[in-house]
């Protein structure tokens, strides 16, 4: 998995269930995003830090950093950058840092992130949602708005304005803990994991409306419930995101996140980015030590 060249990063980042971690090489024509850039390329032109493999383990287990390179030798010049929504999680990461990497660059708010943020609080917003926008404003078409979904934990809409701006959006449960969340507060409903859903083959056939018993039932509610939201809230932020702009074409939706995988059989006009937040992490601590 390690490949690269001085252009190489290694990015982690360290979220409420899962730790994610991946090997960028940055395109050999990219320059790192100012943070007064609003002009990008369009969807096509794959601007984005290619990923040669990631890897991703439950919050509370060790990073097996020898597995992930595999036995072969560290790119020369990688860099080394983590985020997280989980601050204790990001700190147990940099505390077993292993020594024969290079010490990492830990980002703990978005101010040096290259894109607006135009919400009531700025400082509030996740890192993992700001740095998607980041990622995604790299692909999108320059004269429209784009919408990224990431399912994860929680699932968040946003919207990035056809100017380049993070708008804000929506934040919900994601499928487990909604299944979670109906088995811990009531006294007889099963647990659904997120593998039971992950197993069935993507067709409206085998999630089916109407549960003929208790398990069935949940599952058809956390999965369609999902879908549904999902769906209208698309719809609503793209009422919004077209409101004031001379552009008629509809935002780009992006899907990311663990979770994003139940979503791309039923959303055909989106793009499946699986790595955002990782690739918009590089970008933007490339960004940060462009500017320093």
């Amino acid at each position: 998995m390690a490949t690269g060249s001085d252009n190489s990063w290694l990015a982690v980042d360290v979220g409420n269930s899962q730790i994610k971690v991946g090997i960028f090489a940055a395109s050999p024509d990219q320059e790192a995003p100012r943070s007064d850039q609003v002009s990008l390329p369009s969807l096509n032109d794959h601007r984005l830090p290619v990923c040669p493999g990631s890897y991703s383990v439950p919050l509370d287990e060790t990073v097996p950093w020898n597995e992930i390179f595999n036995g072969q030798s560290v790119p020369a010049g990688l860099r080394c950058v983590i985020v997280g929504s989980n601050q204790h999680g990001v700190d147990r990461i940099v505390n077993g840092w292993p020594n024969w990497l290079s010490q990492p660059d830990v980002i703990r708010s978005s101010e040096s992130f290259p894109i607006s943020i135009q919400v009531d609080e700025p400082r509030r917003v996740g890192l993992d949602r700001l740095l998607n926008a980041v990622a995604a404003n790299m692909i999108r078409d320059t004269q429209s708005p784009v919408i990224i979904v990431s399912c994860g934990t929680a699932t968040t809409i946003d919207l990035v304005s056809a100017a380049g701006c993070f708008c804000g959006g929506a934040i919900l449960p994601g499928f487990t803990l909604c299944a979670r969340a109906l088995h811990q507060y009531t006294e007889v409903l099963p647990f659904i994991s997120m593998d039971e859903l992950f197993d069935l083959p993507p067709s409206e056939d085998c999630h089916p409306a109407l549960g003929s018993n208790t398990q069935a039932a949940i599952m058809s509610g956390v999965f369609w419930g999902q879908i549904g939201a999902v769906r209208e809230l698309i719809a609503r932020l793209s009422q919004s995101g077209l409101a004031g702009n001379k552009s008629t074409a509809a935002p780009k939706v992006l899907l990311t996140g663990g979770g994003s995988r139940l979503l791309v059989p039923y959303f055909p006009d989106a793009v499946h980015c699986p790595y955002l937040s990782l690739q918009g992490l590089v970008l933007a601590a490339a960004a940060k030590k462009a500017n320093q």
